[in-house]
């Protein structure tokens, strides 16, 4: 099985972005399943992709980069960065924030990582609804 290379991230985000511009992670992680590419690597959990995505941000800069907040559970996605106007409009109805390779470390585009909505709690609004008659 190939492991993820920056070129076949690329193609993941290509192919997917027929259908919409801003390519999810479970998206391009279900591409690599379906085409025997290796997004898992050796390292930690998705180390490979996380690999290559970094590589590709530090030469070629072919890929946006927009997720939805700071923590490790935040959705994560990418653009083509021709698609780039319409996959920031998609990321701002979904609250994501685009996110930039500095050399070091990926930055939040504007400083300020978004804060994600908190879903209500079921069990509350349950109780605090009227009863049935």
């Amino acid at each position: 099985m190939r492991v993820i290379t920056p070129d076949l991230l690329v193609a993941a985000v290509t192919e997917l972005s027929r259908g919409t511009k801003l390519v999810r992670l479970k998206d391009v992680l279900a591409w690599c399943e379906w085409n025997g590419v290796d997004a898992q690597g050796d390292g930690l959990k998705n180390q490979a992709l996380w690999d290559a995505e970094r590589a590709e941000a530090q030469t070629h800069r072919r890929l946006l980069k927009f997720k939805s907040g700071e923590c490790k559970q935040s959705r994560l996605g990418w653009a083509l960065v021709p698609h780039g106007a319409k996959a920031r409009e998609l990321a701002t109805e979904l609250r994501w924030c685009e996110q930039l390779w500095n050399g070091v470390d990926w930055v939040w585009l504007g400083g300020i990582a978004p804060v994600p909505e908190r879903r209500p709690n079921r069990v509350r609004d349950v109780e605090q609804a009227p009863a049935s008659p």
